[in-house]
């Protein structure tokens, strides 16, 4: 087994582009014919690939000697299957996808990504546990809250801050956690700190659902077309908080996204301030929208962009490396 799996630059490419065309054949079969198979079989032709899979992708690297491309790709692509083979599983005990099945499923999902991040140092597993996590939570609090989220959006946005505080928490704990190992620049690879580009990964799965909460605001839609068909929804309550936590949560995520290196928080951040930009230019945040009216955002937005570009141009507004020197602080300070 060890020879077998044994480092080599060619085998690893067939490994992961043979698993590759693999699942997108078993997921094919599945949207194809899983409609006349049975419960049974459809569970299997999803369980099977999930074990496989995750079980190779993530178990071999003892064999191995560490975690190499063909997989970290395994791993991802058990991880889609999971969900998969356990709705179907769901199928075949003729259960409903209802809000605590969502809760359960996503949140073994969930354990299983945050596994093979932590754990094994996957860093897309992160990113992909903290999406399980707001999906699992969602579905947790829709089975709590009198007649689901949909009728209680204050409470949800509040409940998402919530989550996106604690894989903050989260991101920080991994920051601190591993060692401050650096990597050096080379011809192809630039350098930087891979704690940080591990915790990144939550910081942007916070992002998301931190602005998720933000963007809800969109008072003057009331109903939307869901997976099954014209659900109707109650107006959202809003204010003009929720705005500006949407515009200082996106502005941030860039910022941290661009300091660091990484790409994630600078979509999800991107992702915001377009958000931001159509429900305030839109002025769908109101019941009754008036987009030709002024008002006083576009003068705001102006007027602080203006003041930051001067400012940028004045020597004292320089913090020089105090930003630096507190975050090095902040990791080592109370470093195992």
């Amino acid at each position: 087994m060890r020879e077998l799996l044994a480092p080599d630059d060619t085998r690893d490419a067939l490994r992961k582009l043979g698993g590759l065309l693999f699942a997108i054949g078993i997921l094919m079969l599945f949207l194809r014919k899983g409609g006349d198979y049975g419960d049974l079989v459809v569970f299997l032709i999803l369980a099977i690939p999930a074990v496989f899979f995750y079980s190779e992708g993530v178990l071999t690297d003892r064999i191995s000697g560490s975690i190499r491309a063909w997989q970290a790709v395994y791993s991802v692509l058990g991880l889609v299957f999971v969900p998969l083979a356990l709705l179907q599983f769901l199928e075949l005990i003729d259960g409903t996808p209802s809000g605590w099945n969502t809760f359960w499923i996503f949140g073994v999902t969930a354990a299983l990504a945050f596994y093979a991040g932590v754990v094994k140092g996957i860093r897309v597993h992160l990113l992909a546990g903290s999406i399980a996590v707001i999906i699992s939570w969602s579905g947790l609090w829709d089975s709590v809250l009198s007649d689901g989220i949909g009728a209680n959006f204050g409470v949800y946005r509040g409940l998402l801050g919530i989550l996106s505080i604690v894989l903050l928490a989260a991101a920080l704990w991994i920051w601190r956690r591993d060692d401050d190992v650096h990597v050096a620049d080379t011809a192809v690879r630039d350098g930087g700190d891979r704690s940080l580009w591990k915790a990144s990964e939550l910081i942007t799965g916070a992002g998301i659902s931190a602005v998720l909460a933000c963007s809800l605001g969109i008072s003057s839609v009331a109903e939307f077309v869901g997976p099954l068909g014209l659900v109707e929804l109650r107006v959202v309550e809003t204010a003009a908080v929720w705005d500006i936590l949407l515009l200082l949560v996106s502005l941030g995520l860039v910022a941290i996204g661009s300091a660091i290196g990484t790409r994630g928080p600078v979509y999800v951040g991107a992702v915001g301030l377009f958000l931001f930009l159509l429900i305030v230019g839109l002025d769908l945040n109101e019941d009754s929208p008036q987009p030709d009216k002024l008002g006083v955002w576009p003068i705001v937005l102006i007027a602080l962009g203006l003041i930051g570009i001067c400012l940028g141009a004045v020597r004292e507004a320089s913090l020089d490396d105090r930003p630096r020197d507190y975050l090095r602080g902040l990791k080592t300070g109370r470093k195992r």
